[in-house]
């Protein structure tokens, strides 16, 4: 299989993984709207009836022609679905069906090259299908027996006279005339002789409706069958036109298909502490682990773009920590960061006013004494580069010691021209992305700005939907010990 169909079949998987609740919910659709039309629908029985019909011949041991090529198929069909037929079988069942549904329900099927004859008869129960088939086959049979009854009587009777009339003349015929009277005395009694054997019978009854089964019409197996697959196939649709309208992230394919890099890690739960704990920092150490392998020494600057329209995430801050934990000195600038969301950081991580001055605050943690917290301020005047990326950004960029890590957090209302300036003073690029309210379309927009500003994507980090940073009970209690936590706070 070469690549582009297994990337073809990639998708369709992918679409039906995240679709399977609309494809699961129309095909159960599909399943009831079948069970009510079986619920609704005029249940009709159809049984069967197997003949032999007597082909009726002058001379029936002249082997010059089969029997089935002198059956006229169309004629006995049309025989079989007359109204004298369908008046004669309903007179025989005076408790069954009428002669008008007698016609509507018959059906004759004749068999190529034989003289067999199947009647099929169609009602609301099997017990009147059954009995209207045999009426009918018996009614049409008795037909057929009558006429040609009625036809070899009328030729006898002809031929009687014609026999009658020759005797008289023989009685009365000279020696000369004697011969040929004879003759044709003999002849006619010959044809008497002939007629005489013909079989008037109109055929035989092979299988009698009660030895054939009957079919139901509708099935309820194939109805069902039919609701199901409808069902299945209108959903298959149905997801691969939602998938096409939803322009949201869901997982790691969107973020592939928006050239956001590979999905570094998926966080799963929706509150979340600093520093992380559990399945989080694990998370949070393997980020770290596959930057340090991608980037190395490289990556003096990171920025971290944050696409999560709810609130601002704590990967920032907590992958700050993470380096921080390994030995790392990080600087953490958290551009445009409120009061509310520098809470969680101040308690859990102990942070302790170092420098404040109208460019900004500078915080060191007493819990990690190589993280520092710089939360620059905005220009007072439109006169500085950006209100983001400030000239206290760049001198601590420029001044940026040896082996330290710059992490340049951007929250989502960051404007635009901030990221790109924060992007091109970076060496690297974190995209944060909330699963089912980023836009698939941000996260396109922020790779190809950062592929022309030739800034690295490294990858996307995942968080579900509103999960935002909150402190423990531990933390409060430990802020509220923490002597510099109060003046810190009110900083912001």
């Amino acid at each position: 299989m070469d690549q582009k169909s297994s990337v073809g079949l990639d998708h369709y998987w992918v679409v039906i993984r995240r679709q399977w609740k609309t494809i699961v919910a129309l095909t159960t659709i599909g399943i009831l709207a079948a069970v009510g039309y079986l619920s609704l629908a005029p249940a009709q029985v159809t049984a069967t009836t197997l003949l032999n019909v007597n082909v009726i011949v002058s001379d029936p041991f002249n082997p010059s022609k089969a029997s089935s090529a002198l059956l006229d198929a169309t004629t006995e069909t049309q025989l079989a679905t007359s109204h004298a037929i369908a008046k004669a079988a309903a007179a025989a069942m005076p408790h069954g069906d009428g002669v008008d549904a007698l016609r509507s329900g018959v059906a004759v099927t004749t068999d190529a090259n034989a003289t067999t004859l199947k009647i099929t008869y169609t009602s609301s129960t099997p017990q009147l299908a059954r009995s209207g088939a045999d009426a009918i086959a018996t009614a049409y049979l008795n037909y057929r027996h009558t006429q040609a009854l009625t036809k070899q009587r009328k030729l006898q009777g002809q031929l009687e006279g014609q026999l009658a009339a020759l005797d008289k003349r023989l009685a009365s015929a000279t020696p000369s005339q004697a011969p040929s009277l004879l003759t044709q005395i003999g002849s006619v009694q010959s044809h008497l002789n002939v007629l005489s054997l013909i079989d008037t019978e109109g055929g035989t009854i092979l299988n009698p409706a009660e030895e054939n089964a009957v079919s139901y019409q509708p099935r309820p197996a194939i109805v069902v069958a039919t609701g199901l697959f409808s069902g299945l196939a209108l959903g298959l649709v149905i997801a691969f036109v939602f998938n096409v309208l939803d322009r949201r992230v869901r997982d790691w394919y969107d973020v592939r298909g928006a050239g956001a890099g590979p999905v570094l890690a998926r966080l799963r739960n929706a509150e979340a502490t600093i520093p992380a704990s559990g399945a989080d920092l694990d998370n949070f150490r393997v980020i770290r682990e596959r930057l340090l392998a991608d980037m190395g020494q490289c990556m003096r600057v990171l920025t971290v773009i944050d696409e999560a329209p709810s609130l601002p995430s704590d990967v920032a801050a907590n992958l700050a920590v993470a380096f921080a934990q390994s030995g790392t000195p990080v600087v953490l600038v958290l551009m445009g960061a409120s009061g509310e969301s520098m809470a969680p950081l101040v308690g859990g991580l102990q942070l302790a006013v170092l420098k404040s001055d109208c460019n900004g605050l500078t915080l060191r943690s007493e819990r990690l004494k190589s993280l520092t917290v710089l939360r620059p301020d905005a220009p007072k005047e439109d006169f500085g580069a950006d209100d983001f990326v400030t000239e206290l950004v760049r001198s601590e960029i420029i001044g940026q010691a040896p082996g330290t890590l710059v992490l340049l957090a951007l929250p989502p209302h960051a404007p635009h021209a901030s990221r790109l300036a924060a992007a091109r003073l970076s060496d690297a690029v974190l995209l944060v992305a909330e699963c089912h309210r980023t836009k698939i379309d941000e996260l396109a927009r922020d790779a190809s700005e950062m592929a022309e500003l030739q800034s690295t994507v490294v990858g996307t980090v995942l968080v579900p939907t509103g999960r935002n940073a909150v402190e423990s009970r531990g933390q409060k209690k430990a802020g509220r010990l923490h002597h510099e936590k109060e003046s810190v706070g009110a900083r912001y």
